[in-house]
């Protein structure tokens, strides 16, 4: 079994060749969270192993936070509230699913002319 990476890399939301990298260090049990432009290193902060759970905490707070948030997605109309809003919903015409039609109808077309065309 192939030995975990000791070192962590995390792009920068705001893009360009900016990233943060974390990396393991057992010899001190430090973790080392340096920041990266393109091969320039421009800061770092050694974090003790211990002094790490502070920040394993708020991200296990900020993940717990999302995920009790209920997103209601952009597609989604929100309920109608008015007697008029539900009658337009009901009788609004259902659209049609949406297919693949390139794996059932093109490839078999490319078939069937490759075979006339070899006759």
């Amino acid at each position: 079994m192939a030995e975990a990476p000791n070192r962590v890399f995390l792009a920068d939301i705001r893009g360009r060749d900016l990233y943060l990298r974390a990396t393991w260090h057992p010899e001190s049990c430090t973790i080392v969270f340096s920041h990266w432009d393109g091969e320039i290193c421009v800061a770092s902060t050694p974090v003790a192993l211990t002094d790490s759970t502070k920040l394993i905490d708020l991200q296990v707070r900020a993940l717990s936070e999302i995920a009790n948030r209920r997103f209601v997605s952009p597609a989604t109309a929100p309920a109608p509230t008015t007697a008029i809003d539900r009658l337009r919903r009901r009788l609004r015409p259902k659209l049609a699913q949406v297919i693949d039609a390139s794996a059932k109808f093109i490839a078999a077309g490319r078939n069937d002319r490759q075979q006339s065309g070899s006759r």
